[in-house]
């Protein structure tokens, strides 16, 4: 069966011509692109399949049967052969593993708190032993959902909304009197989140021309994020598609840039920000974001005169497509901050990991929630803060790789089609980092002027590093600190 491979010179991303030696194999082949039918080519006496390219003498995708032997072959043209890897969206939700034997039906009813009409496509996740059995559904448009259920109390359950909700958290709930009623609240764009908490505040300059690239499901649309530059760089997919697939994309956007007021709209810590939307998640999210896609994306960032990437995603396994391209974003003076990922306390993932990469944990603060939301068992002590209502996230990684924490639980922002609602993660706690680093960067016109080089993507590291301020979690935890909501 045929494998995809991503090909590229031994070293480096990019072919590097010299008088010494011959042109690179990547210069000469022809422009392709993933929408098209493959075009077949040859590497030396290779015959393969050439599925897409990103630029002249850059990484291309192509495509061997099994029975060559592809790696021998491209080394004697001087290049190499990389297979793709993939990495999924990071997701603090929980999830059942095994439905129970001999489970019975227990119904379930999600409606407005405030009104108490039915709400459809609310998502139940029920555990009667967490996190290992359960079961789980959407509701219908009567608000209602049946789930198999053996015991007697259901242990937990999670109701996650549609936008413009907070969702629920109960637990220990007795499965009758069925249905177990789930009033969910509705958004109030005046409430106070920890992102708004700690950031009511803007110092962001929008005529600095500060740019800051969002790889993720895509974003918007949404009229109050300002995208200059959307493109879909997923294979087989059109270049020009780059709206949001899921919201996640959306959401990480509007915390770094989205510019309103309440009670009708939210600022991010960069309101305004130029956005460069590139969708590295294909039209079915839950396929992850192969290593060729999320290249692609920053080899197209760098040539768009970004300064900021961010990188709402991980878990896969270390790659060495992903840690050159970083390496190479790091070159071309860009800051690469990424979600260090949500598998409850475990070492940073990758891309988090690589080095070049401002990993990223979750933060967040009681009190800036609804009592009885998602949130709650998002709340885990230790270790301790300086400030009692302040906590890392349960779901947050840590570890030596920490460069900075920042709020990610229970935070508000946009969605797609001019809606808003909360969402948790470290993936939240990326983008407010971003967005700051995009507010310091748009004050430090000597930096922001410097060429583009690693000396400029050091020093906008360095100028985000120091405007941190430690909360008393302590270095695996929280590295350098929060942002300073004083200086950012």
């Amino acid at each position: 069966m045929p494998r995809q491979y991503i090909i590229l010179p031994r070293d480096g991303l990019r072919s590097r011509p010299s008088p010494a030696q011959p042109p690179s194999p990547l210069s000469s082949l022809p422009r392709a692109s993933s929408v098209r039918p493959p075009q077949r080519t040859s590497i030396l006496d290779l015959e393969v399949d050439l599925i897409d390219t990103v630029e002249e003498g850059g990484p291309a995708l192509i495509e061997f049967d099994t029975d060559d032997a592809p790696t021998a072959t491209v080394e004697q043209a001087g290049l190499r052969a990389v297979p793709l890897t993939t990495y999924p969206v990071p997701n603090p939700t929980p999830t059942p593993a095994a439905i129970a034997s001999a489970a019975s039906p227990v119904s379930f009813h999600a409606q407005n708190a405030q009104t108490g009409a039915p709400l459809a496509n609310v998502h139940v996740l029920a555990f009667e032993r967490f996190p290992h059995y359960g079961d789980r559904g959407d509701t219908n448009a009567a608000g209602d959902v049946s789930l198999r259920i053996s015991t007697p109390v259901v242990q937990r359950i999670y109701a996650y909304p549609p936008p413009g909700y907070w969702g629920v958290y109960r637990s220990n709930v007795p499965a009758t009197p069925s249905p177990i009623v789930l009033p969910l609240e509705p958004v109030d764009l005046m409430y106070t989140d920890a992102v708004r908490h700690y950031y009511g505040a803007t110092r962001f300059r929008p005529n600095a021309g500060v740019r800051v690239a969002v790889l993720d499901t895509g974003v918007g649309p949404h009229t109050a994020l300002n995208i200059v530059q959307g493109v879909n760089t997923v294979t087989g997919e059109p270049a020009a598609d780059s709206a949001d697939t899921s919201g996640h994309g959306t959401h990480v956007a509007g915390l770094i840039g989205a510019s309103g007021t309440p009670p009708t709209g939210l600022n991010g810590l960069a309101p305004g920000v130029e956005i460069l939307a590139y969708r590295v998640f294909g039209a079915d999210p839950a396929k992850g974001a192969t290593n060729y896609a999320i290249l692609k994306a920053m080899i197209l960032a760098a040539a768009a005169d970004c300064h900021i990437l961010n990188l709402s995603l991980g878990g896969g396994p270390w790659d060495q497509i992903v840690e050159e391209a970083i390496d190479d974003a790091r070159e071309r003076g860009m800051v690469v901050i990424v979600a260090a990922g949500n598998d409850g306390r475990h070492p940073v993932s990758y891309p988090a990991a690589h080095i070049g990469a401002t990993a990223v944990s979750a933060m967040g603060r009681e009190g800036t929630f609804p009592v009885g939301s998602l949130h709650g068992p998002e709340v885990l002590r230790p270790p301790t803060a300086h400030d009692r209502d302040e906590f890392i996230a349960a779901f947050s990684n840590v570890g030596q790789d920490i460069r900075v924490t920042a709020p990610g639980v229970g935070v508000l922002s946009t969605l797609p089609r001019n809606a808003f609602g909360p969402m948790s993660g470290t993936s939240m706690a990326a983008p407010v980092v971003a967005g700051a680093a995009a507010s310091l960067l748009s004050r430090n016109p000597a930096v922001l002027s410097m060429p583009r080089t690693r000396a400029r993507s050091a020093a906008m590291e360095r100028l985000l590093l120091t405007n941190c301020i430690s909360r008393g979690f302590g270095i695996v935890c929280e590295g350098y600190g929060m942002p300073d909501p004083a200086t950012v």
